[in-house]
C-alpha cells in the first residue's frame, strides 16, 4: 500500500487506531507500548509524536501530544 493511498482499518488489524489530524496509534510489544505518529500524506513523511508505555500513554491526550 502506498503511503498516499487512503487507509482502511482492516489493512492493519486491531493493533492500529486512526484518530484525528492524520494521527495513528500503534500498539506494540504485546500491547505494552504505544507509538503515536502524524502522517503527512502529501509529503510521504511520518513524524513521531510519542513513544511510551501503556501507563504513560494513559496520562496524555493523543490528539494534543
Amino acid at each position: 500500500m502506498d503511503l498516499c493511498d487512503k487507509h482502511r482499518d482492516d489493512d492493519f488489524g486491531n493493533t492500529v487506531d486512526f484518530i484525528t489530524d492524520n494521527r495513528v496509534i500503534f500498539d506494540t510489544g504485546g500491547n505494552k507500548f504505544r507509538l503515536i505518529v502524524h502522517i503527512a500524506y502529501p509529503f510521504k513523511r511520518i513524524l513521531i509524536k510519542f513513544v511510551g508505555t501503556h501507563a504513560e500513554y494513559d496520562k496524555i491526550n493523543p490528539e494534543k501530544v
